[in-house]
């Protein structure tokens, strides 16, 4: 019988977020508050679950309870909010626990290990939570309709934890208004007025499937590359990692690729749209955009190439020159090869060194066997290297390069 009541409420109450869909508000600081607040993900977890280590019954019955919640959740809409006010509390966590969590912890004077294993135990954490962002987002298929509408810079939070909400907290997701000069990197500061002049607080997006697919490509990236440095355990005393967990480049390269092939689909996507209204990635096309630099066609074909060269990098197609005397931006790495071969990566991850394998600054592993591939006209040289290099260095290249770091 409780059962059965139990059921009936379940019911009811998807039911009834279901029917009503316009309650979902993420466009004001209170609405935002509110529609998390409501999401399964907020409920807390229980204070055993938050402190058990990485992989206790605990912990791993906790995200199961939270998988299962986000799983239950009635609509596309809703599982765009859910993912958004997850990765909205993510960085609120990560901000928190770099100041206030490591600072508590360096008054306790923690050992080179501790301090590895609580910044292990943190990126685990992100993965974690990227994996079920991830997940929810694969879900998403809107076709041709529209989504949510969303304004960034109203999502204000206390972000650091420490009780007051100040000038970079409250502008920290606000967009940069849309301009074509110079990029000017900055850390985040209290400067009111200069956020005032170079961020829109107010910017709207409505979210369609072009969205979906730019956050999933993120998704992909940022889980690809925190499971490689999880690959690695770092040796304090010798200043090396140690290739501990060979599986997990196997499982990186799948979401890189992953990842490349969405931001593909995004392309494609965006060059399609044939509406106007709240863009985020927008095509030359269209006007109603608050993406912060301009896009023309030809940052859409700079975007196709080196898709398209990444991607032949990626399987294995192209190989990487990392001989003695190999020039540009991957002159760093070199060399890791043979002359006359090249750095196969497919290789690498899939096939990667034994477990035990050490890298240092000073100590790559010998690959030559494993991952350096002859040169040849089925493999040639990538001439990523190169594009890169003109990229930075051409006019208006440093601009080209920050409009694909938007797009990822």
């Amino acid at each position: 019988m409780k059962k059965s009541i139990l059921a009936a409420a379940l019911l009811a109450a998807t039911t009834a977020f279901a029917a009503a869909p316009s309650a979902l508000d993420l466009t004001t600081p209170a609405g935002f508050q509110r529609s998390c607040a409501e999401m399964p993900v907020s409920a807390p977890r229980p204070a055993a679950a938050r402190q058990a280590p990485q992989g206790s019954q605990e912990n791993s019955g906790a995200a199961l309870r939270f998988l299962e919640s986000a799983d239950s959740l009635p609509n596309d809409d809703a599982r765009l909010a859910w993912v958004i006010c997850r990765d909205v509390d993510q960085v609120r966590d990560l901000i928190t626990w770099g100041t206030r969590g490591m600072a508590t912890l360096d008054k306790a004077h923690p050992s080179k290990e501790q301090v590895v294993a609580e910044v292990t135990r943190k990126v685990d954490e992100l993965r974690e939570q990227l994996r079920r962002s991830r997940l929810q987002l694969q879900r998403v298929q809107l076709g041709n309709r529209t989504s949510l509408l969303i304004a960034p810079g109203q999502w204000q939070l206390d972000l650091n934890g420490n009780g007051q909400q100040e000038a970079w907290e409250t502008w920290f997701f606000a967009l940069p208004r849309p301009h074509d000069g110079a990029s000017q990197p900055r850390l985040p500061d209290n400067d009111e007025d200069r956020y005032r002049r170079e961020f829109d607080a107010n910017a709207l997006i409505r979210l369609d499937q072009s969205d979906v697919l730019w956050a999933l490509s993120y998704h992909q990236f940022l889980e690809g590359l925190l499971t490689t440095v999880r690959a690695f355990d770092f040796d304090p005393d010798h200043g090396e990692l140690v290739l501990s967990r060979p599986a997990l480049l196997r499982s990186a390269h799948g979401l890189i690729a992953a990842g490349l092939a969405t931001s593909e689909q995004l392309r494609r996507s965006v060059l399609a749209e044939t509406d106007d209204e709240h863009e985020w990635v927008a095509n030359p096309r269209q006007k109603s955009s608050v993406f912060p630099i301009p896009t023309t066609a030809a940052d859409f074909e700079t975007w196709r190439a080196l898709l398209q060269e990444l991607d032949a990098v990626w399987k294995g197609r192209h190989l990487l020159p990392t001989t003695r005397g190999a020039r540009g931006l991957l002159a760093s790495t070199a060399p890791l090869c043979p002359a006359g071969q090249g750095l196969d990566v497919a290789r690498l991850f899939k096939s990667p060194p034994p477990a035990g394998t050490r890298v240092g600054l000073d100590r790559m592993p010998a690959l030559n066997n494993q991952s350096c591939r002859t040169v040849d006209a089925a493999h040639p040289l990538s001439n990523l290297s190169t594009r890169l290099d003109r990229a930075a260095s051409e006019a208006g290249g440093m601009a080209a390069l920050r409009y694909l770091y938007w797009v990822n």
